[in-house]
């Protein structure tokens, strides 16, 4: 591992929040973030103030915004980063120039990442939005420093190019140069990115799949909606003849009642098949998961069809032990506070519940 490595978990969003807001305080060169939800409330105005005093001082600041997701964006938040010298860009931003062969498309396709670099040696990624009603939720957030950011550095610019973004002003991240070592593969430390642009399959969707698959012992998933296709439960049943605990952690009210509703259509067939469901009390938008205590991933992706699917996505996949083990922490914090779904589930819902379930389980191929 470098010698400058060093790496920190957020488990409550508003101390990430102060995380990101001070490394771009301290920002000297570069500041390039895509974000899904950025709204200038209460929460959000201090970032715009940031954003543009680091722009009038000359640095590099590239903001790539999720047309829906921050559509709450105000005009004067927008004229005031733009006014500043922020390179800012909406990701398919709605527009009556769309001819209808891509409307529908560009509609459903979404930037759903929540990266952060700054000065291209730091970098955040996760769960974490701007907005005020998200300030006390859990999430799941991770600041690195010390791997090499390549893979991160590029999807930006592809994600800024893609936005209408001069490719001239992000040549030099599209292309590094050779000399610079891939210490994050080396060092098992690995940036998983999806984009629908370039890929049917979801790289991420491949991850969970195969990290459940080669699970020896156990398994724990966090996840604010959870949608389950047939083979992640195959695999859950396959894991549990294996011996392999597998342990899904999930909020008992989600923020969005529809996805409430959904998920808990899957918690008669996933314990069915041999996992433990535990139900958070409070409000969490993590997005992680562990196996066997030796590896660990945490990113940006909703264990939800759109996600694996429609949604430009970014996650780190690591087996440095230390970021293991506290990741593991967080995971035994949450398992304290949970309420453990009843083996019973199934049998205890009657016959009006369980078609619920099944009608929730098939309206989710539309949302």
């Amino acid at each position: 591992m470098s010698p400058d490595f060093s790496y920190k978990f957020y488990q409550v969003t508003s101390e990430a929040w102060e995380a990101m807001y001070q490394a771009i305080l301290l920002a000297k060169f570069s500041i390039y973030w895509e974000i899904y939800i950025f709204i200038d409330d209460d929460s959000g105005k201090r970032f715009i103030d940031v954003l543009c005093k680091k722009a009038e001082e000359g640095l590099d600041v590239k903001i790539i915004l999720d047309s829906i997701g921050s559509a709450g964006l105000s005009a004067d938040a927008i004229a005031r980063l733009r006014s500043a010298g922020v390179d800012f860009k909406w990701y398919n931003h709605l527009s009556l120039e769309w001819n209808l062969n891509n409307w529908f498309r560009r509609v459903w396709q979404r930037n759903h990442r929540k990266v952060l670099i700054v000065d291209e040696e730091v970098a955040f990624l996760g769960g974490v939005n701007i907005k005020a009603n998200f300030r006390e939720w859990n999430d799941v957030f991770v600041r690195l420093q010390g791997v090499t950011l390549r893979r991160l550095l590029r999807s930006f610019a592809k994600s800024y190019i893609y936005c209408g973004g001069d490719k001239k002003k992000v040549w030099r991240l599209l292309h590094p140069k050779l000399s610079v070592e891939f210490k994050d593969w080396k060092d098992k430390i690995k940036f998983i990115m999806h984009s629908p642009i370039k890929l049917s399959r979801s790289n991420v969707h491949r991850v969970y799949h195969n990290a459940l698959a080669v699970a020896k012992d156990s398994f724990d998933l966090i996840s604010p909606y959870y949608v389950p296709d047939l083979k992640f439960l195959r695999l859950i049943k396959q894991a549990k003849k294996r011996g392999v605990r597998v342990n899904i952690f999930l909020p008992e009210r989600a923020d969005h009642k529809i996805m409430d509703w959904i998920t808990g259509a899957f918690f008669s067939l996933t314990v069915k098949a041999g996992a433990s469901v535990y139900l958070l009390k409070k409000m969490n938008h993590g997005k992680a998961f562990i196996v066997d205590g030796k590896s660990g991933f945490v990113g940006s992706t909703n264990f939800t069809r759109r996600s694996f699917s429609h949604n430009e996505e970014a996650g780190v996949y690591f087996e440095n032990t230390e970021m293991v083990e506290d990741l593991q922490k967080m995971f035994e914090g949450f398992k304290l506070e949970a309420e453990l779904v009843d083996d019973n589930y199934r049998v205890k819902r009657g016959r009006w519940e369980r078609f619920k379930d099944w009608w929730w389980r098939n309206f989710e191929k539309y949302v």
